[in-house]
């Protein structure tokens, strides 16, 4: 079938043969490429090819004044705007709605409406009486309407809108002038200035020349000053004007497809340049699929799949051109080119790309963030982590980078001094270096240009990236020159250009698999048509949000509406099928979790609608419930070894409460040492909160021990405990996040609340202690506090290590103090001594470690028991505050004075618990109790 694109080729070949005094104007630059090649075929002499221009280039060429960039443009509306509203606005506010704005204005000019009339005070019926008496009775209608919805919460923010819409107009005639001084435009105005004045700007000798030809082709959706401006041509110089149309959507009103080319056939000029019926492509034979997919990521891989049983068929006819994918969604872009089967030799994109998708984006405002929040010359550890994890530095870094995240957060650096990163790497030494806030848009050039000329760097996507943001970030440079900015503003200027911008990918078009956006398929046809997220909101786009003007008054002032963009969107859909052989349509049948996003409508029109064959698929995989399974680990051979690191390792009572809680998170936990990743710790938690109370405690206590001799407390350590807290503090939080001691400290917010909290609690048990003294430290934050032990593993006697670090041990004449500080809920009292071996949530692991200190302190001193009391005890932070604390810990309601007595039992059941550990036939399974599953953290492996 003949593209609509050679048909016009023919008829020029056929009907014109001076082609010097011809000129061809399509809607966009795209169908003027294929236009040239289809007009070369079947030449068979050479020929100097027509004038072919885009409508925005032939309407440019009438006028002198130049279409400026949109940031130049919003600058100067932004000045225009404080100039005459006397506004002290900052540029990086305005910005957002400077845009909208330009857009209004933009529109108004595009559609030739009269701005004094739209911006006049709409307040009430009375002045539209007054002043809109030149308007129709439903004109008037749709603005009274728009007036009394408006639900104004007080006369003072009535009055703040009005004020603020009265000062419209005189900005929209104030910046007109000004861009006319400068010479400079934006697009609506040059179109505007051509229509209204295209007798006058029409050069003398084109305006006589009868044998000057213009063929107007593709059009569609056209602004009133395009109208307005090829009706000039039509009625003075007899241009035609080739439609694109089908009788499907124009000869039923129903169809919203067909909107616009039933009301130009009605027009008084254009309506003569329609042919009599519109061409007949739709219904004819097409292979249409419909291919539902779940989420968007499946659709990219079943198009891969899809195409890869034609690609080589494609290729060798040498007729892939003919191919293309649509992607509504912009996004798509990358998993469809990642996607692509490998055999495709060339690919082309046409369409815009979200510059705020690329990785460049995510880097610089990262940088941003990063320089925002340096403090005393370190920057913050996030902001690092999250630069040292960016891909572009660990596509150039290496592995190193991973190791340097590690340190970081092993050594718990909450803020990295720039001289970390000395002599690493040139690129980590250009990104963390300090910048003076009034040098950072250069640092930031700089580090996009080392990016892009790195030796590592990636392929010309990534440099066309970078291009575009070096481009940005100049202009944002030059900007900040004449408007100063701090630079969170410069950073929320950045934004809000980057996230306007696309990049324009502009390839070969005439070689290899097309791919592009909705827009660019104007005029195009193609044999194959796959469109990907056939989706609402997608396409059709949702409706466009943003502006000043209310739907009721666009639509008094005939400007674009929802239902003007849905006829656009039809129409691109239904004339994209017109002349396809095989056409492919992907949806997303998960909507999102608003319920938005449903099929598209055009697909159920297709479906319900046109009657036109078609063939339905969806994508599924099969939903198969899978009871989770208990999970046993025998132990076997590879299992046992693992164990025996218990024969010269400390098995600790943390380690032992762990198996009492659930035998296989103990497998998890000590044999697997599956472990949840390192962090670093800012906050003020409960753990941070016991460390530094503990690190406190050990400090004191260090202090006052003797050179030599028995290391004896008495009531004068106690004098200025107060004083001496406050530097023990300091140099506890200095141990905690590796400060050195050349660093100056100082708290910061929640530490300020820890250290108060640290305070407190260390001020109450020194308290106590200084009322308990004399007495004798014997052990202080030991780590070697363990005795060994007889397990029977397969009749063998096997020696293992129990214990671990113990807190304090104290004497006080007789008794002996085993000393547990718990920062947490902890409780000091238990039932029995069974209850401490029990497998479930009321066993008290506090008392259990409490006991289990006692039986390895008894184990170590044997030959004192006679003449010793030993009493552990918790010193915790939910008892010690009340008055009637004391210490110890409390056989139901009974304290215990000393737990010799209760050893022999607890060893006992200690020897259970250690046999059935060793024992070979007792396999690592599952808790019964699924209320200790609750936060475990290897509660996903065993899905319950």
């Amino acid at each position: 079938m003949r593209t609509f694109i050679q048909e016009i080729a023919d008829t020029i070949r056929q009907q014109h043969t001076d082609w010097d005094n011809l000129t061809v104007i399509f809607p966009n630059r795209r169908a003027s490429l294929y236009f040239k090649k289809a007009l070369a075929e079947n030449l068979d002499t050479p020929r100097w090819s027509p004038a072919i221009v885009s409508i925005e280039e032939f309407i440019g060429s009438f006028s002198d004044l130049k279409e400026a960039d949109k940031l130049s443009l919003v600058v100067a509306l932004y000045r225009v705007f404080k100039r005459v509203t006397h506004s002290e606005e900052n540029l990086d506010h305005f910005y957002f709605w400077g845009e909208m704005l330009l857009r209004d204005f933009d529109e108004l000019d595009k559609y030739l409406v009269p701005a004094a009339g739209l911006f006049k005070d709409l307040s009430n019926q009375k002045e539209l009486d007054q002043y809109f008496d030149y308007l129709t009775e439903e004109q008037k209608e749709f603005l009274i309407a728009f007036w009394q919805t408006i639900d104004f919460s007080s006369s003072a923010s009535k009055q703040k809108f009005l004020e603020l819409w009265q000062s419209l107009y005189p900005v929209y005639i104030a910046f007109r002038e000004h861009l006319m001084e400068e010479k400079i435009a934006y697009s609506g105005m040059i179109h505007r200035h051509v229509a209204e004045n295209i007798d006058k700007l029409m050069p003398a000798g084109k305006k006589t020349a009868s044998s000057m030809k213009y063929i107007f082709a593709g059009f569609n959706a056209l602004t009133a000053a395009e109208e307005k401006i090829m009706t000039w041509f039509v009625e003075h110089h007899h241009a035609s004007i080739v439609w694109d149309e089908d009788a499907f959507y124009v000869n039923e009103p129903h169809r919203e497809a067909g909107t616009f080319f039933r009301q130009y056939r009605k027009h008084s000029v254009l309506g003569r340049t329609f042919n009599p019926e519109p061409s007949v492509y739709l219904g004819q034979d097409k292979k249409i699929t419909i291919l539902g997919v779940p989420q968007k990521a499946g659709q990219p891989k079943l198009l891969a799949q899809q195409l890869e049983a034609t690609v080589r068929a494609l290729a060798a006819s040498g007729a892939d051109e003919r191919t293309v994918i649509v992607l509504p969604d912009e996004n798509m872009l990358l998993p469809v080119l990642y996607a692509l089967p490998p055999a495709l030799q060339s690919i082309n994109v046409t369409m815009g790309f979200p510059l705020v998708s690329t990785p460049f984006y995510s880097l610089i405002d990262f940088l941003f963030d990063l320089h925002q929040h340096v403090r005393k010359g370190e920057f913050y550890y996030r902001h690092v982590l999250a630069l040292l994890n960016h891909p572009y530095l660990k596509a150039r870094v290496g592995e190193d980078a991973a190791q340097w995240r590690t340190f970081i957060q092993k050594n718990n650096q909450v803020h990295i001094s720039p001289d970390f990163f000395e002599k690493k790497h040139d690129l980590l030494e250009t990104i963390f270096q300090l910048v003076p806030s009034e040098s950072f848009l250069s640092y930031l050039i700089h580090v996009v240009e080392q990016l892009a000329t790195d030796s590592s760097a990636g392929g010309l996507m990534e440099k066309e990236f970078a291009f575009h943001f070096h481009r940005i970030l100049a202009r944002v440079q030059e900007l900040t020159a004449s408007e100063p900015m701090e630079l969170r503003m410069q950073q929320r200027m950045f934004r809000q250009i980057v996230r306007a911008e696309k990049v324009p990918f502009t390839g070969e078009p005439l070689k290899g698999l097309q791919i592009m956006g909705v827009l660019e398929t104007r005029n195009l046809d193609f044999d194959h048509v796959i469109v990907l997220s056939l989706n609402e909101g997608l396409w059709p786009a949702a409706p466009r949000q943003g502006s000043y003007i209310p739907h009721n008054i666009r639509k008094a002032y005939q400007l674009p509406t929802s239902e003007h963009q849905d006829a656009m969107y039809a129409y691109l859909f239904y004339r994209l099928l017109q002349r396809a052989e095989k056409i492919d349509l992907y949806y997303n049948t998960e909507p999102d979790v608003l319920g938005t996003g449903e099929m598209s409508r055009y697909l159920y029109q297709l479906i319900y609608e046109t009657h036109w064959p078609y063939e339905r698929k969806i994508l599924y995989n099969p939903v198969q419930v899978h009871e989770a399974n208990p999970i046993t680990i025998d132990k076997k051979t590879d299992v046992l070894e693992k164990l025996e690191r218990y024969f010269g390792k400390a098995l600790t009572p943390s380690t032992l409460n762990t198996y009492l809680e659930c035998r296989l998170k103990f497998y998890f936990k000590h044999l697997l040492e599956i472990r949840e990743p390192d962090e670093v710790e800012e906050e003020a938690d409960a753990r941070i909160f016991g460390n530094i109370f503990h690190k406190v405690m050990e400090l004191f206590y260090q202090d006052v021990k003797p050179p030599a001799g028995a290391w004896t407390v008495n009531e004068a350590h106690f004098e200025k405990v107060g004083t001496k807290l406050d530097r023990l503090i300091e140099l506890a939080f200095r141990d905690h996040f590796h400060l050195p001691d050349t660093k100056k400290f100082e708290y910061d917010g929640r530490q300020l609340v820890v250290k108060e909290m640290v305070k407190k609690f260390a001020l109450k048990v020194l308290s106590h202690d200084k009322a308990n003294a004399p007495f004798t430290i014997e052990l202080l934050e030991s780590r070697n506090f363990i005795t060994p032990i007889q397990v029977t593993q397969r009749e063998q006697q096997l020696t293992i290590i129990l214990g671990g670090l113990i807190d304090r041990v104290d004497r006080k004449e007789n008794t002996v103090r085993i000393v547990d500080y718990k920062t947490g809920k902890d409780e000091n009292k238990f039932e029995d001594i069974a209850s401490l071996f029990k497998r479930d949530l009321k066993r008290n692991k506090a008392a259990f470690q409490a006991m289990l200190y006692a039986w390895v302190y008894a184990q170590r001193n044997s030959g004192e028991l006679n003449r010793i009391k030993i009493q552990p005890g918790l010193i915790n932070r939910k008892e010690i505050f009340k008055d009637d604390f004391e210490y110890g810990l409390y056989l139901g309601k009974h304290r215990l004075d000393d737990v010799t007595a209760l050893l022999p039992e607890f060893e006992q059941h200690l020897h259970t618990l250690l046999h059935e550990l060793f024992n070979p036939t007792q396999p690592f399974d599952q808790t019964e109790d699924l209320k200790v599953c609750a936060y475990c953290d290897y509660r996903e492996i065993c899905a319950r």
